[in-house]
């Protein structure tokens, strides 16, 4: 009566569909051609059987618990919900990233920038203007990942976060103040992630953060990934417009629209141009659904219409050998 899924083929597909669809067609294509080679082996081992069975079970239990929660998001992700009344119900917080590391304030009114970071190395708050509180309860991070984006090493997003050790740091102008570096290793022992972020710019009304991926494992890590993003609301509403160029993802609320007032928005920018990166939109309920715990996204075609979303930008590493770190930035600014 049903049509028979095979949950190990869906997810090869899926993988090859986030890449297409992310704009990486020639790494598509080259692991689409990879699979094809695999395909025409005809090994027959009752092991390697065993474990696709394993495998397939587990993805069917993973698309059960994921895809009626996609649906429920997916029924209301056109609407803008007041932002108090807007909840990751269904995820479990693993993480102490409430906690402020260091925060900054400066000016009053139109002028005013309010910036805190976590203990994890999170953003927990742009506020600017005054009362123009940007992110939404501290839900942004990062994620590291190699293997073009199928193994994930460790992620941070706030309320969710796996793979990360005890961070370490180190604030030379005092506890609570900027700079803040923060150091920390993936329980795997592949790699150690460091984090600087700079003092708030209360001119341009903006921060960065330096990022620097270090391989400490004794062989080579390849095709390594760092991401990062974060369910950004502007305004007093969940609901925004977004948009993306090569380097940077920004949501807003229009200056015409009567959605939510005052207009304003955030910008998310790569600011490493010389290495390969890009910036996506999505909507909330993907990056709920999942794809805040990696660094492949389907990403949405922008501009958007006013809905509840959420923004990335992602850098491609590639290959590590033991003991090589290589450093981008990120940078936070008001538009």
């Amino acid at each position: 009566m049903y049509e028979q899924i095979n949950p190990t083929q869906m997810f090869r597909e899926r993988q090859l569909a986030l890449l297409e669809e992310a704009g990486d067609r020639h790494l598509a294509r080259r692991l689409r051609a990879e699979r094809e080679r695999k395909a025409r082996s005809t090994i027959a081992v009752s092991t390697i059987g065993l474990l696709a069975a394993l495998l397939a079970a587990g993805l069917v239990a993973l698309f059960a618990l994921s895809v009626p929660a996609l649906g429920k998001e997916n029924d209301v992700r056109q609407q803008s919900v007041p932002r108090s009344d807007k909840r990751d119900a269904a995820i479990a917080t693993t993480s102490t990233t409430t906690t402020p590391k260091a925060s900054f304030a400066s000016g009053s009114g139109a002028n005013f920038l309010g910036v805190k970071v976590s203990d994890h190395g999170n953003l927990l708050s742009f506020e600017s203007p005054k009362g123009q509180e940007q992110v939404f309860d501290g839900q942004e991070g990062y994620a590291l990942c190699s293997n073009f984006g199928n193994t994930v090493h460790a992620h941070d997003t706030g309320s969710v976060e796996s793979g990360f050790g005890v961070p370490t740091f180190s604030q030379p102008n005092g506890t609570g103040t900027f700079p803040l570096t923060i150091t920390r290793k993936t329980t795997d022992g592949k790699f150690q992630l460091t984090q600087v972020w700079s003092k708030p710019d209360p001119i341009e009304k903006d921060i960065t953060v330096t990022m620097t991926v270090k391989n400490i494992s004794s062989s080579p890590i390849n095709v390594v990934s760092l991401s990062r993003s974060g369910d950004f609301d502007v305004g007093t509403l969940s609901g925004d417009q977004g948009a993306k160029t090569g380097d940077s993802a920004w949501q807003w609320d229009d200056s015409d629209s009567s959605a939510d007032s005052p207009p304003g928005g955030l910008m998310l920018t790569a600011l490493t141009f010389g290495t390969d990166h890009g910036a996506h939109i999505e909507t909330h309920s993907e990056w709920v659904g999942g794809t805040r715990e990696g660094c492949l996204t389907t990403g949405q075609t922008t501009p958007t219409s006013i809905q509840d979303v959420t923004m990335r930008a992602v850098y491609g590493l590639l290959d590590f050998s033991p003991g090589q770190s290589k450093t981008v930035k990120f940078e936070y600014g008001r538009m």
